[in-house]
């Protein structure tokens, strides 16, 4: 989720495209929107979805780099996306674990990649992230969850609102990697997205 703006800001949207690219941005709009106000209580949702798709880009990565063919690539992909995306369903903490660890890999990368420009060191150091921030929500369970998913959702929301504004709104002072508008709308939306599912969630999942 919190790849959208990258992924969004490759596409420069010309003419015709445009009607499409907004789409896609409101799209995105409203998943980070459900992720920052519902996501413990879409928990399980999110986990099944985060884990069918590792499994997925996992499987064809295994599939093609051991035998080389597409066609047994995709097989590979959708096996294991079916099973890890059952774990994910099936075991709770595996699913925490998967979604909390997949939203704080995004927001170290969105963050490295503004400073380091070396692709397997932003990778490397996202993913021991991710690792230690899943571990981290199995322990603290409801709280991680909630400020886990409102934060990306936020910042994941503030990024996909500023591709359809004018470039000038978001060109200012960067902090932390991004621009100060983006940061502090970002903040603003996560804040109340934490204080929502605080409020509208019970201590217990």
């Amino acid at each position: 989720m919190d790849f959208i703006y990258d992924w969004l800001s490759q596409f420069q949207p010309q003419g015709h495209t445009q009607v499409t690219f907004n789409i896609f941005v409101a799209v995105a709009m409203i998943f980070a929107l459900l992720n920052t106000f519902l996501g413990f209580k879409l928990t399980k949702l999110w986990a099944t979805l985060i884990g069918v798709l590792i499994g997925f880009a996992g499987g064809f990565a295994l599939g093609e780099y051991i035998w080389h063919n597409s066609g047994v690539a995709l097989i590979c992909a959708l096996v294991l996306a079916v099973a890890i995306g059952a774990v994910a369903f099936l075991i709770y903490k595996a699913g925490v674990f998967l979604m909390c660890g997949a939203a704080a890999f995004g927001l170290a990368y969105l963050l490295l990649d503004a400073y380091v420009d070396n692709q397997i060191i932003n990778i490397s150091v996202a993913a021991i992230v991710g690792i230690l921030v899943g571990i981290i929500s199995i322990l603290l369970m409801r709280p991680f969850i909630i400020i886990t998913t409102a934060l990306g959702g936020g910042f994941s929301f503030a990024n996909s609102l500023f591709t359809l504004l004018p470039p000038s709104m978001s060109e200012q002072q960067m902090v932390l990697g991004l621009s100060l508008p983006i940061l502090i709308v970002g903040a603003a939306v996560a804040v109340i997205g934490i204080v929502v599912q605080f409020i509208t969630t019970k201590k217990r999942a």
